[in-house]
């Protein structure tokens, strides 16, 4: 896979980050977007997309949403070419419908300057917008305060050297229950838990360091080709090749 197969546009102020992914083949793991709602299109190709257990093929020109803590999965039988929207909770929750759907939709208009979208793809994905009013309804609800709060620390400090065995004894019950109890409320295992939130911290510190070791172990890895194989894992692409492939873009607050 060439470097430019994938291009990543965030927006720092509207929390806003969009996903290109041109003729991919890249299949994604389990796993849950902890801190975004993600609402996706398939520009070409197809993909087999597995949410909460229910696999749906999903072809050129359909939509998808993926609300916070849901478990999921991509298969790629073939090449495809995919732009997803990935929308910050946290502005769902403290923004109204409408100015979410102005910044997004200056976004998506550089996305159509760069000839990765077209209008009628923007108005698509602009009309999935209205279901995300009721997200926080739909997100997972816990139930068992330390899971809750133990999931809190996860997603917060996921370096922490904290085996499974310890989230267990923390817990008061045996670790097979523990790990029965974590699943079921966040979806994932602890530790494919655990993981995911260290290659979530890699991805935002890379821009920030100036070696690949250095985030390796800021975030909690062992040794710099376990930090590659799970980043590549997760990401589907190599830690330098996603650092070129990222572009922040910057606006003045009237602009967004």
């Amino acid at each position: 896979m060439i470097g430019n197969n994938i291009h990543y546009l965030f927006n720092a102020q509207a929390g806003i980050e969009l996903i290109f992914c041109n003729n991919s083949t890249i299949s994604y793991p389990l796993h849950n977007h902890v801190s975004v709602l993600t609402i996706g299109i398939i520009l070409d190709g197809s993909i087999v997309l597995t949410i909460d257990k229910k696999a749906k093929v999903y072809k050129p020109n359909e939509t998808f949403i993926i609300f916070p803590y849901v478990p999921h999965s991509i298969l790629a039988h073939d090449s495809y070419t995919l732009l997803s929207l990935c929308i910050d909770k946290n502005v769902v929750h403290d923004m109204d419908i409408i100015t979410i759907q102005e910044r997004i939709g200056l976004l998506l208009m550089q996305a159509l300057d760069m000839e990765k979208i077209n209008q009628h793809q923007i108005l698509q994905l602009l009309n999935r917008l209205d279901e995300i009013a009721d997200s926080s309804d739909r997100m997972r609800k816990n139930h068992n305060p330390y899971i809750h709060d133990l999931k809190r620390q996860l997603e917060l400090h996921p370096e922490y050297k904290l085996t499974v065995e310890e989230m267990a004894q923390n817990a008061f019950i045996s670790k097979y229950h523990f790990i029965r109890e974590f699943k079921a409320e966040v979806g994932l295992t602890p530790h494919q838990f655990q993981i995911q939130n260290r290659v979530r911290k890699a991805q935002h510190l890379i821009h920030e360091t100036d070696t690949i070791t250095e985030v390796a172990l800021t975030t909690g890895f062992c040794d710099q080709s376990h930090f590659i194989k799970q980043f590549e894992r997760y990401v589907g692409l190599s830690p330098l090749i996603y650092k070129s492939s990222f572009e922040i873009i910057q606006r003045d607050n009237d602009t967004v």
